[in-house]
């Protein structure tokens, strides 16, 4: 029943299959699991949801005991009336009282009654991914319902928020879904950094304020990601590649690509100043975002991995402006970007390439989007051989450096290691050595530069 029968009826592969017992739903589950060779899981002892998963996994039965007094009255308890169909499995009578096979023709998103909101807030982005994932409209009745109870977001776990928003916000589509949330007023009350960004106006180099800037790189990410060999050829294949897989823990590439580019200028308003020109200026705002950024998804519970990747990406989506600044850039500023942004490189040029096809303001040029783009492709290049390349042997360990130069731990360690696996990298150097010798002259010149 509900979103399982809507699938059906729309042709798309289901994912849950939902399934409603006129009794407790335990002894049908477990005979299901007995029979199809499945595992079986209580979901709630409260609500006495039971789920069985096939012996491959690839699919999920959630029985539920009906709400209310028969099929209608549990009907009549579900968000919209595209999701308020059921199908009898004995004859596959489909059971229809409130419409919803003809919104589900019209592609409507229509609500059961005022309520759906009360119980359960949640319902409130459902409605907008729905929208998104399926193509349906949000209906005039729905609209206004939405933003009257749009305070009511913030009330459902945050976990349960944060599975909703990563759907709403992946790329592509992450742009007009954001509008979406903000014309019913879930914008303010879901990410309220994002809507600090309306009437930020930026320099000289920018055509639009600091909001619609991050919605036009979204699209232009859009763009890349559908057709990737417009920028990138002969990488095509290497993109949609990485794009399918989930990029960090339990984050989808799609969706880490579609947050940053929402979510990279965030420190802007707070960074602003005017320099002696008049112009304003944003320094550190890629710093000072990663962080804010971070907070972020710490408050929503997202995993390390998903944290990890996100603000490297936004610390570090300034980082290729510097290298356009000199062209061609050395060998060793190529390198230092490579390594910065690993294992992220592909995504940090494609974002960088988002960020810059958005700024079109008068004292932008078509020359240096051009020395941009070709220069990403160049990168672009590199960092995927950067990443297929054997790994070079490990000249010296840290324990062996200190014992030979008589250093304590420290940071100052891990960045002679660092320095002497870039010279490696480089072919300056190929042995212990040479390495030692390196370290060694790095602290004389260190110490007599105090």
């Amino acid at each position: 029943m509900g979103g399982t029968v809507r699938d059906l009826l729309l042709k798309r592969e289901p994912g849950d299959i939902d399934l409603v017992t006129e009794g407790p739903p335990e002894e049908a589950a477990r005979r299901f699991a007995d029979k199809i060779g499945g595992s079986y899981f209580q979901l709630s002892e409260e609500f006495q949801g039971c789920r069985v998963i096939t012996g491959d996994r690839r699919n999920t039965y959630d029985f539920a005991p009906l709400r209310g007094a028969g099929i209608e009255a549990d009907l009549n308890q579900r968000d919209f009336t595209v999701n308020a169909i059921a199908a009898r499995l004995s004859d596959g009578e489909i059971i229809d009282p409130l419409g919803g096979l003809t919104d589900l023709e019209a592609r409507l998103l229509v609500p059961v009654d005022d309520e759906i909101f009360d119980r359960d807030p949640l319902r409130l982005l459902r409605a907008l991914r729905l929208e998104k994932e399926l193509g349906f409209s949000i209906s005039g009745e729905l609209k206004p319902l939405i933003r009257v109870k749009s305070v009511l977001a913030t009330r459902p776990a945050v976990e349960r928020v944060w599975a909703e928003l990563g759907r709403l916000l992946e790329a592509p589509g992450a742009a007009p879904a954001t509008r979406r949330m903000d014309e019913l007023g879930l914008l303010e009350v879901l990410l309220p950094e994002v809507h600090a960004l309306k009437g930020i106006v930026q320099n000289k180099y920018h055509h639009l304020d600091v909001y619609n800037h991050v919605l036009a790189a979204s699209d232009e990410l859009d763009r890349i990601i559908e057709n990737p060999a417009d920028l990138f050829p002969g990488l095509a294949e290497k993109i949609l590649k990485r794009s399918i897989h989930r990029i960090a823990g339990d984050a989808s590439w799609r969706f880490v690509m579609g947050y940053c580019a929402i979510m990279h200028d965030i420190a802007k308003p707070y960074c602003r100043f005017t320099d002696e020109s008049g112009d304003f200026r944003f320094f550190e705002h890629d710093r000072i975002g990663a962080e804010m950024a971070g907070e972020t998804l710490t408050r929503m519970k997202a995993s390390a991995e998903t944290t990890s990747a996100i603000t490297l990406l936004i610390a570090c989506h300034m980082r290729f402006e510097g290298l356009t600044q000199s062209i061609p850039p050395s060998r060793r500023a190529r390198l230092r970007y490579i390594r910065a942004t690993e294992p992220y490189t592909p995504e940090a040029i494609i974002l960088s390439v988002s960020d810059q096809l958005a700024v079109r303001g008068p004292k932008t040029t078509d020359a240096a989007i051009e020395r941009h783009l070709e220069l990403a492709g160049e990168m672009m290049i590199e960092s995927f051989a950067a990443q297929e390349a054997v790994a070079l042997p490990k000249l010296i360990g840290g324990d062996e450096l200190m014992r030979e130069l008589v250093l304590e731990p420290g940071p100052q360690v891990g960045q002679l290691l660092d320095r002497i696996l870039e010279e490696q990298q480089l072919g300056n150097i190929s042995s212990r050595r040479e390495a030692l010798q390196l370290a060694t002259r790095i602290l004389r010149e260190e110490n007599q530069g105090n």
